[in-house]
């Protein structure tokens, strides 16, 4: 958890999602709804970011692990056939 405090993106996900509620109290320019929208908008994208990553890293960790049989990322492309001309 400290390192999710010590993280730029999390600290700018969570003024993404402040700022438009602080934005239509202050200035009630901006519904009420719209500015819950955007925030949860922000937050899910955070969330959604963040699970992408950790997932890569998950990933990144286990291509590591040194086992062979968790299949190389090389694929073997087909040879191309051409069209014979007549």
């Amino acid at each position: 958890m400290s390192d999710k405090l010590k993280s730029r993106k999390f600290w700018f996900a969570l003024l993404g999602a402040i700022l438009p509620l602080v934005a239509q109290v202050l200035t009630e320019e901006v519904a009420l709804a719209e500015a819950l929208q955007l925030s949860v908008g922000i937050l899910g994208a955070y969330i959604f970011g963040q699970a992408y990553v950790d997932g890569n890293a998950v990933a990144g960790s286990s291509d590591d692990s040194g086992d062979s049989s968790a299949a190389s990322a090389d694929v073997e492309e087909a040879p191309v056939e051409e069209a014979a001309e007549e």
